[in-house]
């Protein structure tokens, strides 16, 4: 990616590449690995669709390289990087200093938030305008959206003490920055981790 730094907010897509019993497997132990696999491509698909639609960079971060959903990726007009880190925490730290290395704002989903809009992201690169980190909060007491625009606060491990994919994510997150920033919330949105959230999606007609 060869852009000026302050052109635009770089839009960051977090995703694990689609691979049977590796993703999705709180669905995957009611449903089977075929239809979680099935569902986190769904989702992929729809959540680098809206990147395509994004009017700044926008960069596929995957887990591990993966020809077919990196093809895609490139056709809808997406540059393609890759974590690196430890643990998620260690990664989405290390993809927001890389982020902001490249851009003045920094945006990172996930790939499981099907309510995720063009407007959502249009308000959280907003908000990076009178906070320096914002946050869109999960109802299952994570986040679907985390946003900075202050490069140094991610020069530190600021997610050694969250613990991730727990209902205590997003508070534990608001109490590691809370003596660094004062974050912004957006409003809460909801992700897909188990049929119950698929069948919602699905009945929304956000999914097929």
């Amino acid at each position: 990616m060869t852009r000026d730094k302050g052109e635009s907010t770089l839009l960051l897509v977090f995703a694990k590449a689609p691979e049977p019993g590796q993703v999705k497997t709180r669905l995957a132990a009611s449903l089977g690995e075929a239809a979680a696999l099935a569902a986190h491509r769904a989702l992929l698909e729809r959540t680098l669709c809206l990147a395509a639609t994004f009017p700044g960079p926008a960069v596929l971060m995957l887990d591990r390289a993966e020809a077919a959903t990196e093809c895609r990726a490139r056709e809808l007009g997406l540059d393609i990087d890759y974590q690196q880190g430890a643990d998620l925490g260690e990664r989405m730290e290390r993809a927001m200093a890389w982020g902001l290395a490249r851009a003045d704002r920094v945006l990172l989903v996930g790939s499981d938030c099907p309510a995720m809009s063009p407007d959502y992201l249009r308000e959280a690169a907003d908000t990076l305008g009178q906070a320096p980190v914002v946050l869109g909060p999960s109802e299952d007491g994570g986040f679907v959206l985390l946003g900075g625009s202050d490069a140094a606060l991610w020069r530190q491990p600021l997610f050694r003490h969250v613990a991730m994919s727990t209902d205590h994510t997003l508070a534990d997150t608001l109490a590691a920055l809370s003596a660094l920033c004062q974050p912004r919330l957006l409003p809460m949105l909801w992700d897909v981790d188990y049929p119950k959230d698929l069948e919602r999606a699905r009945r929304l007609g956000l999914l097929s």
